[in-house]
């Protein structure tokens, strides 16, 4: 029942939607083509019967009548068929696109995709959105509309069962008659079929599931290879990731070893039952034939009524695999919404505090850009970082942040930047552009011009772009800014931050928060860039984490995150004050 629970959790946003108006109404002229189907196989039922008639009467003319008649249902057929299944694939890539953009926005928005990645994100998320969506689209439709088929296919031939079987005598009892017994026996070996089904596949459900996330392991593997090719080459590491991939391709092997294994299992139980199917109806019309009660065309009708009954009712045990993929990934996109759910209960529980935005308004004074008072950051198992952190910059203002590794002055910045959501207290902005460059820049697969623009799009003339890149060094990528690739790739470490700073100069943010970003620069091309980068923001407030100790010149003050390290009340008497005041660099 919890499959189903997660299953309507996923689909009523959308069936229940105005969005879904087109997809009901393809649904509905799917259902009704299949119902037209099951009507037309009636008719293909009584022709059995008429034909086979004719071949034991050899009646020539009625042979050839039945033959262009059956050339006429078998066309209706493949038609109903085949549009029948593109109906179904347009309500499919309906149904999927606008699920995939509602997971893919809630994703996105208030940035889920990070803050899953601190408190225990589910296991590719990717391969969740991209794969699991798609098979749960594919997979219920299938099963509904295979399902519907079913039912009607059922109702329509048990009734022909039911009347070619009244006046049946029993095999090996023919003093013994039961009305419809086919029918009942169609029933009672379906039910059977079931019960014997569900126990030799009951274990494929797990082995689906793992199956779905061990391949999803392996590809994010590859990409994580491929994405850091340039490191492991340098480090030789290409034997090492060689093993870790056979190790997660090993665990791909081992599940599909063991899924094999059960579904040779149910292979054996449903080929044999199906088998033993095919002859039953025959078995069980040979007396009433014998005793001339029907025609030879009547034991065809019988057997295809009785295959058309016992499939209908053995529609359990034939997509027994495809209900256990279905619950899989229906349980892999439930942990995934839950996941986000949580998330986003966590942001509204802090949203839910008096507004920051309000503060930041209202409290900040005019010559103060950015403040913050009595600011504490934890990990996210609630672990402190930083306790009582009181600072103020006023705009232009440069500060450089100090203190030890794993302080938590990287953490301290992403509070700031407003992407770490673990912290208490308050902080003030007078201006809402903000941008981080971190250590590691993250460029786009996309031009030069997108690059330096991104998040926003590129508007902006040509030449400021190009002024941006020649000023931080960088003028062989200004020839052609319309230049694609993988920029993360192509260049260097030292030339990824100097991109991520032409970037700054062309967005010009309010406030400019630089985390060891000239970390891959040597001191002099280090200090030359970001004297560059004061001069040329002359307005905007920079806060900068880093070891670099030549760089200090360039900022007003530093302070010294130690004073701000949860420690006993007998460290705190003993701790003096590390902020340290710099003349005004000169720029």
């Amino acid at each position: 029942m919890s499959v189903l629970k997660q299953f309507a959790q996923l689909a009523k946003p959308y069936w229940l939607s105005r969005a879904s108006v087109w997809s009901w109404l393809i649904f509905a002229a799917t259902v009704a083509l299949s119902l037209l189907l099951v009507q037309v196989t009636v008719t293909l039922n009584l022709w059995n019967k008429e034909f086979f008639d004719a071949l034991a009467a050899l009646d020539g003319p009625l042979i050839y009548d039945l033959l262009v008649k059956f050339i006429g249902i078998v066309a209706l057929i493949v038609v109903m068929k085949v549009y029948a299944k593109w109906l179904q694939q347009w309500v499919e890539i309906r149904w999927r696109s606008w699920l995939t953009e509602r997971l893919v926005s809630r994703w996105m928005s208030q940035q889920n995709f990070y803050h899953l990645t601190l408190t225990g994100e589910p296991d590719n998320p990717d391969q969740r959105i991209a794969e699991d969506i798609k098979l749960l689209t594919t997979d219920t439709l299938e099963l509904i509309l295979g399902l519907i088929k079913s039912v009607a296919t059922l109702a329509a031939f048990s009734v022909i069962l039911w009347n070619l079987s009244s006046g049946f005598l029993l095999p090996l009892f023919d003093d013994i008659k039961i009305s419809g017994y086919l029918l009942w026996l169609a029933l009672i070996y379906s039910v059977l079929g079931a019960f014997v089904t569900h126990f030799f596949g009951r274990k494929l459900h797990r082995l689906f599931y793992q199956q779905q996330k061990r391949e999803a392991n392996f590809r994010a593997k590859l990409l994580r290879s491929r994405d850091s090719a340039e490191q492991i080459a340098l480090m030789q590491g290409q034997a090492r990731e060689q093993a870790q991939l056979n190790e997660r391709f090993d665990a791909i092997t081992t599940n599909w070893k063991a899924l094999m294994g059960r579904e040779k299992k149910l292979g054996i139980v449903v080929n044999t039952y199906h088998q033993i199917a095919a002859m039953v109806p025959y078995f069980a019309a040979i007396p009433a034939l014998m005793a001339k009660a029907i025609t030879v065309g009547g034991l065809f009708q019988v057997k295809m009524a009785f295959m058309k009954v016992y499939a209908s009712l053995s529609w359990f045990i034939f997509r027994y695999d495809d209900l256990t993929r279905w619950s899989a990934t229906v349980v892999r996109l439930g942990q995934f919404l839950q996941a986000m759910e949580a998330c986003e209960r966590q942001q509204q529980a802090k949203q839910s505090e008096p507004a920051k935005q309000d503060q930041k308004t209202q409290s900040a004074q005019p010559t103060t850009a950015l403040a913050w008072q009595g600011l504490s950051v934890q990990r996210p198992n609630g672990q402190p970082l930083l306790h009582d952190v009181h600072l103020a910059l006023a705009k232009g203002e440069a500060v450089m942040v100090r203190g030890p590794s794993g302080l938590g002055k990287s953490t301290l910045l992403r509070t700031l930047a407003g992407v770490w959501p673990f912290y208490e207290g308050d902080y003030q902005q007078s201006q809402p552009g903000v941008l981080l460059l971190p250590q590691k820049p993250y460029l786009p697969q996309s031009s030069v011009r997108e690059c330096l623009s991104y998040p926003h799009l590129a508007e902006l003339d040509d030449g400021v772009y190009q002024r941006a890149l020649s000023l931080v060094g960088l003028a062989d990528l200004a020839d052609d800014l319309s230049q694609v690739r993988e920029w993360s790739l192509q260049l260097s470490g030292g030339e990824l931050q100097k991109l991520a700073l032409a970037r700054a100069l062309v967005q010009q943010p309010d406030t400019l928060i630089l985390d060891e970003a000239t970390s891959s620069l040597d001191e002099p091309t280090a200090y030359k860039l970001l004297a560059m980068v004061r001069e040329q923001l002359p307005h905007s407030q920079i806060l900068m984490v880093s070891h670099q100790s030549h760089l200090l010149s360039l900022f007003d003050r530093a302070v010294d995150l130690t004073q701000f390290a949860p420690q006993n009340d007998e460290q705190q008497s003993e701790q003096a004050s590390t902020e340290i005041p710099m003349q005004p660099a000169s720029v």
